[in-house]
């Protein structure tokens, strides 16, 4: 997952397009039973989107159930057209940013950094 991890980063950050900084799932509060999930979120960006099912994420890809029966939540903290955003949703919420990018008229070179 890590190689199309680094790939998926590298075109996003070249185009300015949506880049996962960080990504928690789990029980929010004083438990904070969490996973990092900035990865495997990553890897689901598509041409500077990211659309997320409207029902658990535990059947996501690097997704787990951390706390059996318990209200989770998924946030993030993401860069888009070099702005920061960060945003919190119910695990059985949808997400959905897919602002779609115009290609610019910079150049990007795919492969290793």
């Amino acid at each position: 997952m890590r190689p199309t991890y680094d790939r998926n980063v590298n075109v996003e950050q070249c185009k300015g397009g949506l880049v996962i900084v960080q990504a928690w799932y789990g029980v929010f509060g004083s438990s904070n039973k969490l996973i990092d999930v900035t990865v495997p979120l990553q890897c689901l960006v598509s041409n500077s989107k990211l659309i997320l099912p409207e029902h658990t994420k535990t059947g996501l890809v690097g997704f787990y159930d951390v706390s059996f029966g318990e209200e989770k939540q998924l946030a993030v903290k993401y860069r888009f057209r070099n702005i920061m955003h960060e945003v919190m949703i119910e695990d059985s919420d949808p997400f959905e940013d897919s602002t779609t990018i115009s290609p610019d008229s910079a150049s990007c070179k795919s492969g290793g950094s």
